[in-house]
């Protein structure tokens, strides 16, 4: 069993500051992305152009998603939210694609925050790297003014269908 663990610590401003408190957050979640299945979750729609990079995976391809992100790496455990945004395959490294990717991860239903709290993130996911790491932009409803970042892990990857273990990092106004 995966335990989401929430740590807040609120900090105060300085007397006469005019800089907002800031609270820490963080969150771990599994992101559930699917091209195949009776309800995919990721869809091409661009095919690039370039040589194959490995199976499936053309540079220039490009992909929008509505992943679900769940509590555990199974698709049948809770619901939290969704990872909806695009990525395009932006290097022409075979067998090691990175892809670069804008995303809001909608939370719904995660413990302790309101529905349809956002985190906004942008960066280089490189597939094959064990841990890869990406910069939280932004966010809206408890994560406003956010920054922070991603620490994104394959959990499993089978084919075109892949679940991957987030641990985001957040500090917001």
């Amino acid at each position: 069993m995966v335990v989401c663990v929430t740590t807040s610590a609120a900090t105060s401003p300085a007397a006469g500051s005019t800089t907002p408190a800031t609270t820490t957050h963080h969150l771990h979640f599994y992101m559930h992305d699917g091209y195949t299945g009776p309800h995919p979750t990721a869809v091409l729609i661009v095919n690039g152009t370039g040589a194959p990079l490995m199976p499936g995976v053309r540079f220039g391809d490009t992909v929008v998603m509505d992943d679900v992100l769940t509590v555990g790496p199974s698709r049948g455990s809770k619901q939290v939210g969704r990872a909806q945004g695009v990525y395009v395959t932006a290097s022409q490294k075979p067998g090691a694609p990175a892809m670069m990717l804008t995303m809001d991860v909608v939370l719904a239903g995660y413990p302790g925050y309101e529905s349809r709290s956002s985190v906004t993130v942008v960066g280089r996911n490189e597939v094959t790297a064990p841990v890869r790491e990406l910069a939280v932009v932004g966010g809206t409803g408890r994560f406003r003014m956010a920054t922070g970042y991603v620490l994104w892990k394959t959990a499993s990857w089978k084919g075109k269908n892949a679940v991957l273990e987030l641990d985001v990092f957040v500090r917001s106004a």
